[in-house]
């Protein structure tokens, strides 16, 4: 009876590595037969959801990253319409490099507002596979920019030292202090012009390498704390107009570009004057 058992053992152990030999085969085959991918698919998310407007536009590019200089391979601009959102990148299959590195490049527009991926995303070869999901996050604005620089300054002249003046006409008294940092130079003026019993108008200077950055105007109405209208302009560092609004009550509208260039030519009438009194 032993002697029966070790040959059929043997014949099964044979049986078992004959069937891991024939799975193996099949699983290479079914591999090789598999079709190469022809476009790169997936979702498009915001991290943090937000509405995208109609006229939003979606930039999709396939780019060979291994090459210098980087080769895109596929590129497409569509509408997404509401996130999250699907998407279709077709490509040759033909252009695709087995040994290269391939990356999904995302972006997306919507008005001022610009989205991108905070990460790459590598498709197709060494193992990355060609359906991904995008989230993307918000840049900052050129007018988000340019308040972000405007309230820091704005933070930082408790450490300057500053210049104070004042003059009076027969309708108004006028009261202001320019700051200097030892560094720039005139960087802010505070203004404040008194018309009694008809109010006041506030007037901020913010400069930047000695040019304009923002101006804000307020008109406070007289025995009032707070402005009734509020009027906001500010510059980037290439002096294209970027911050361009003004506020009555509870209407918010676009301030016209003559209104920014006046306040633009006082900002620097003020600061020829101002710089040239620098503190002791």
């Amino acid at each position: 009876m032993q002697k029966l058992v070790l040959p059929l053992l043997i014949a099964s152990l044979a049986l078992a590595a004959c069937g891991q030999s024939n799975n193996a085969a099949n699983q290479t085959q079914t591999a090789a037969q598999a079709p190469a991918p022809t476009s790169v698919t997936g979702t498009i998310s915001l991290k943090v959801p937000a509405p995208v407007g109609p006229t939003a536009q979606l930039k999709l590019s396939l780019t060979n990253v291994s090459l210098k200089p980087e080769i895109t391979i596929a590129q497409s601009t569509t509408s997404p319409g509401q996130l999250p959102a699907q998407f279709n990148l077709p490509f040759e299959p033909g252009k695709i490099d087995q040994n290269a590195l391939y990356v999904l490049n995302v972006e997306l527009i919507d008005g001022e507002r610009r989205y991108v991926a905070p990460r790459q995303y590598p498709v197709i070869t060494r193992g990355s596979l060609s359906k991904v999901d995008v989230v993307m996050t918000p840049e900052p604005t050129a007018s988000e920019k340019l308040d972000a620089e405007y309230a820091g300054l704005e933070r930082a002249i408790g450490g300057m030292k500053r210049s104070q003046g004042a003059s009076e006409d027969e309708t108004s008294t006028t009261a202001w202090d320019g700051f200097f940092d030892g560094k720039n130079g005139l960087r802010y003026i505070r203004e404040i012009t008194d018309y009694g019993d008809k109010g006041r108008t506030n007037f901020y200077y913010a400069y930047r390498d000695g040019k304009p950055m923002a101006v804000v105007q307020e008109r406070v109405p007289a025995m009032a704390e707070r402005a009734n209208a509020v009027t906001r302009a500010g510059w980037d560092e290439a002096g294209t107009l970027v911050v361009k609004t003004k506020k009555e009550g509870g209407n918010i509208s676009v301030l016209a570009d003559a209104e920014a260039k006046t306040l633009h030519d006082r900002a620097v009438a003020k600061y020829d004057v101002i710089s040239k009194r620098t503190p002791k």
